[in-house]
């Protein structure tokens, strides 16, 4: 009985930690912050997957490699990062009609 009980709370776990990843079946604009100031973006499209409670994304580059764009917790930015490569400060991600990270518009305008 004792085997049952903990085959279903681990079923029941998998189960809660796959609803927290939304995996995304489209191509996606991410749109970097240049160093300049300028605005690029970069389309991702494969193995999108995105945490609900985290905000997180993950994907793989057309070699493979695998990325995150992650928050930083003091600044509140958002970076796009890989090993060995420099971070990019992200302004948003488009992916379909949806729209992440995008952040307020008075935030990105001077007033004055």
């Amino acid at each position: 009985m004792k085997k049952g009980v903990i085959g279903f709370f681990l079923i029941a776990g998998i189960a809660v930690s796959c609803m927290e990843i939304e995996e995304i079946n489209s191509s996606c604009e991410v749109y970097i912050i240049m160093d300049d100031g300028s605005l690029r973006f970069y389309e991702i499209s494969e193995d999108v997957r995105r945490n609900k409670n985290t905000g997180v994304f993950t994907y793989r580059d057309e070699e493979g490699k695998l990325w995150s764009i992650t928050q930083n917790p003091d600044s509140g930015n958002w970076f796009s990062n890989s090993q060995g490569q420099d971070p990019r400060q992200v302004e948003r991600i488009v992916c379909g009609d949806k729209v992440y990270l995008e952040q307020e518009e008075e935030d990105r305008t001077e007033e004055g």
